[in-house]
């Protein structure tokens, strides 16, 4: 309780900076991370090595307007070549953080270690090597500001598809950073955010395996009441 009371307070008063502070003032943004550990094989079959994993689902319980957001993956794989990762949000977008093709050839490498999707990331998913750490733009033309201006509150679905058989992994760990817009812009990106549209992913060629979103689209879990900011918060 003391600690919701505290962030509260510090919202509020950048509310009033953000609306009546100095206006050569720097900008005011805070960022909350929420993550978990989930041990999920992939695929979640115990008799495959080719198919989905189930869904690692984080419950972001705070009503955020989304003014960035990064997603962090750890996992192990020997042949990172045979995934495919998304990111769905609570609104139902889906974003594609990185997917190989056969036809740009093969790529040998295992593992994600701490790596972060980011869409002010200096280098392209595509130039980097596995295993993949550190900082990187997800698969063109896909882009992290699609879920801008969305509400965050509510489960975050990271999904990933085993393409090929022979092989298979775990995921260790993922994580969310959410940043927040200053204060003063909040009203505008809120009104906006009804304008925005979900994402429509193109076709794959002959043979690949598209999203999964119509599977699970019948069970995603209740939204859970939003009462304010909690997690890791920082500014």
């Amino acid at each position: 309780m003391r600690a919701h009371t505290v962030v509260l307070s510090f919202v509020g008063v950048l509310l009033l900076w953000g609306l009546g502070g100095p206006a050569d003032a720097d900008p005011v943004e805070i960022s909350w991370t929420y993550g978990g550990q989930f041990d999920l094989r992939i695929p979640a079959d115990p008799e495959a090595s080719q198919g989905w994993m189930d869904d690692a689902i984080l419950e972001v319980p705070a009503p955020l307007v989304i003014a960035d957001l990064d997603v962090t993956v750890s996992l192990t794989h020997p042949k990172v070549f045979d995934l495919q990762l998304s990111l769905t949000s609570p609104a139902g977008t889906t974003v594609l953080l990185n997917e190989f093709y056969l036809s740009d050839g093969y790529t040998e490498g295992a593992n994600y270690s701490q790596t972060t999707f980011d869409d002010e990331a200096a280098i392209p998913i595509e130039q980097g090597t596995a295993p993949f750490s550190g900082r990187f733009r997800p698969l063109s033309p896909s882009a992290l500001a699609d879920f801008d201006g969305q509400d965050a509150c509510g489960a975050w679905r990271l999904e990933v598809l085993d393409k090929w058989q022979g092989d298979v992994g775990w995921l260790d760990a993922y994580s969310l950073t959410i940043t927040t817009p200053e204060p003063g812009t909040l009203v505008l990106l809120s009104l906006g955010a009804g304008l925005l549209r979900r994402r429509r992913r193109q076709p794959r060629p002959a043979g690949q395996t598209a999203t999964h979103a119509d599977l699970h689209a019948a069970t995603t879990p209740a939204r859970r009441p939003c009462r304010g900011p909690s997690g890791l918060g920082s500014s």
